[in-house]
């Protein structure tokens, strides 16, 4: 299933991108006829100049309907992606990402747009530091019941912003309020650009605000290679948990990624 899911995805990658020409055909030389023998009357015939065949390039495919959802990846390499949702204090999430660069790890942010438009800095603060950067939608409204032009608009705007703010609009999109997706969503998503819709296997529980320990147990738990962890940044309970939760990784013989590195 990890194959498939990683062949969809280049696919649908390869096609929301610049598209791929079609193959170009063999250039063929022009045959030249047999040489005949000179005389003082006849002077050697020239060859004619071989031509190049031209090379047609075919339409660029179009887009896909729909972004394919991707609930992990691969189980067969020691990796997993820690998503954090882009909100709150911009002072906490600085705060967790100086931790997890200290830890020697990458993880993938999922900005809503209002927190990048408020906290632009932050856009620059999360790529300086190595770690992917992409779409939460506009408002973290609950997508499961926007009509149609609402749900394009929320993963739109938020893609407007990630460009202004980081001269990108990322790579991955998340929906907000809900951990599947449905085909509203999924054509949202693809509408803006964005091939694949990020959602995970493993809820760390941080935006209950339980105890620290409550939250290390349900990623160390959960946690399996190919595994994608929905964390948060705006959540004072996640930073505290954090350094027990790389610790455990480690000890699992897990390495954190980005979801760029994980999905690759």
């Amino acid at each position: 299933m990890a194959v498939e899911r990683r062949t969809v995805l280049r696919t649908a990658l390869l096609a929301i991108g610049t598209g791929a020409a079609a193959a170009c055909s063999n250039n063929q030389q022009a045959s030249a006829p047999p040489p005949t023998t000179p005389t003082s009357a006849s002077p050697p015939t020239a060859r004619p100049t071989a031509q190049p065949t031209a090379q047609p390039t075919g339409p660029k495919p179009a887009p896909p309907s729909e972004a394919v959802e991707i609930g992990h990846g691969p189980r067969t390499v020691p990796r997993v992606a820690l998503t954090f949702h882009g909100n709150g204090d911009p002072a906490l999430g600085a705060k967790l990402l100086d931790l997890v660069e200290h830890a020697g790890a990458k993880v993938s942010v999922l900005a809503v747009g209002t927190w990048l438009v408020a906290h632009p800095e932050m856009a620059t603060r999360v790529l300086r530091g190595g770690h992917d950067l992409g779409n939460h939608t506009m408002h973290h409204k609950p997508m499961r019941k926007l009509g149609a032009a609402d749900a394009r608009r929320e993963v739109h705007d938020c893609a407007a912003v990630l460009r202004r703010t980081a001269k990108s609009q990322g790579r991955w999109f998340r929906a907000s309020g809900t951990q599947q997706t449905t085909p509203l969503i999924r054509s949202s998503a693809a509408a803006s650009g964005y091939a694949a819709c990020v959602s995970y296997d493993v809820d760390g529980l941080d935006w209950q605000d339980p105890p620290a320990a409550t939250v290390v147990k349900a990623v160390l738990d959960g946690a399996r290679p190919g595994s994608i962890v929905s964390l948060h940044l705006g959540h004072p309970v996640t930073l505290s948990a954090l350094p027990e939760i790389l610790s455990g990784l480690q000890a699992k013989h897990l390495t954190p990624v980005t979801l760029s590195e994980l999905l690759q």
